[in-house]
């Protein structure tokens, strides 16, 4: 199903399912013990272990496994990775795409007959999830000319290895050696796989950017919120603006390397232990209060309004920033308060005389993109914040994501014009990619 628009779209939040014995596969030999680790449980269910532990992202406290020594052991085997039945081998669709969606949910109105030719189509097409050549033919059926693609395992990694910085770090170097090696940072400039950069030591992250610069990368990735503590405070956090980290970002900013933020697993439920809730709460067991409030929103605010308003594009001029899977409900309220903030004179850290150049909610046009979710109301946040950071973003092909992305522009942008719908749906992602990497 293609794009029904005269142009190709260009999209900001699409996924790319990676193996899942990349990590073991490519992992340096002396850290194998380190590695992130697919295997079968017992009773015969998947799952991962980090570093020889069980995760820690989706877990519940009430269902949590706790294997033995001999359990471990059997489940991972004499060799450093087995697979236990034949399946393993073949493409997995575990969601379909859209079936989380309401009103966008491509089921609905469906008989059962027609429910079981779509399932199908989409089972058909797995494989392509995570195979280069068949993802670019994939992507021509739909109409897409460019993508962000996000391979899941980096959403979680930090929140998995919060107190093992070197199983970190070991697991970094293994995912973004598969992703430059099997796929490629950028394909055949259309499909931009962003490796993962992880802040808990400034010297290996700057190590890290300089090798997938020179593996070909123009987009890399962190997490959403503030960045880890270090090994001293791995509990704690820093903001990425801070100047411990301008090293890393004098290399981006001279490479114009794009900056990409993603929903994932952060700690900020430590926070709730003012609130009588839960501060070791995994996010399978959040409650509906810290769900609302450490789940995606509050990560991407403070991480926004800390860069503008501790003057980190004062300072990287050429940085961009495309805030993918965390939608815009938040952003017209964070433009609001900085812009006042700023007229009320509030001192800007890290800035000359605590000086900004320009109104926050201006640097924000300025410097970063950002993706709604697919069912949110885009007319009103443009109406607030104009449309030029605001991009296309599909979520393909997760659960709430859409099935059929070229159908977006009709469902949702409705009360555009002809010249805004490019905007969104192809030119201001391309004007955000010109000169990435040059």
């Amino acid at each position: 199903m293609g794009s029904e628009l005269p142009y190709t779209i260009n999209d900001a939040d699409n996924h790319f399912t990676e193996p899942d014995d990349c990590f073991v596969r490519y992992i340096d030999p002396k850290d194998k013990d380190l590695a992130i680790t697919p295997v079968r449980t017992p009773d015969g269910k998947r799952m991962q272990l980090f570093a020889g532990k069980p995760s820690k992202f989706m877990s519940s406290e009430s269902n949590q496994t706790v294997f033995s020594d001999e359990a471990l052991k059997e489940m991972l085997g004499t060799a450093d990775f087995h697979r236990t039945d034949a399946d393993d081998d073949g493409p997995r669709m575990t969601v379909i795409p859209g079936s989380d969606l309401n009103r966008l949910n491509p089921l609905k109105g469906m008989n059962e007959e027609e429910r079981k030719a779509f399932v199908q189509e989409f089972r058909n097409k797995a494989e392509a999830f995570g195979n280069r050549d068949l993802r670019l033919a994939l992507m021509d059926e739909q109409g897409i000319d460019k993508a962000f693609m996000f391979p899941a395992a980096a959403h979680d990694i930090e929140y998995e290895f919060v107190d093992n910085i070197p199983a970190l770090y070991a697991n970094i170097r293994a995912f973004n050696r598969w992703m430059g090696e099997e796929v490629g940072f950028v394909a055949e400039d259309r499909m931009f796989l962003p490796p993962y950069i992880a802040f808990a030591d400034p010297d290996l992250a700057v190590k890290e950017l300089k090798q997938v610069i020179k593996d070909g990368a123009k987009v890399i990735q962190t997490k959403s919120g503030h960045a880890h503590g270090g090994k001293d405070n791995p509990y704690g956090g820093r903001s990425l603006a801070d100047p411990i980290f301008d090293e890393f970002w004098n290399i981006c900013n001279d490479a114009n390397i794009r900056l990409a933020v993603h929903l994932g697993g952060t700690d900020y439920q430590k926070y709730g232990a003012d609130w009588s809730e839960d501060p070791n709460a995994v996010f399978g067991d959040f409650t509906a209060f810290q769900w609302m409030h450490y789940w995606g929103d509050r990560t991407a605010f403070e991480l926004t309004s800390a860069l503008i308003l501790q003057n980190f594009f004062g300072r990287f001029p050429n940085m961009k920033v495309c805030l993918s899977e965390l939608g815009t409900v938040w952003l017209p309220y964070t433009c609001r308060k900085m812009d006042h903030a700023f007229l009320m004179g509030r001192k800007a850290k890290w800035a000359p005389n605590g000086r900004l150049d320009a109104r926050p909610s201006e640097i924000f046009r300025k410097h970063f993109i950002v993706a709604p979710y697919p069912e949110e109301n885009v007319q009103r946040v443009v109406a607030e914040i104009g449309i030029e950071p605001i991009v296309f973003g599909s979520d393909f092909p997760h659960g709430e994501g859409l099935a059929y992305p070229g159908k977006y522009a009709a469902a949702q942008l409705g009360g555009f014009s002809d010249a805004d719908v490019k905007l969104i749906m192809r030119d201001n992602m391309e004007n955000f990619l010109a000169g990435a990497g040059e």
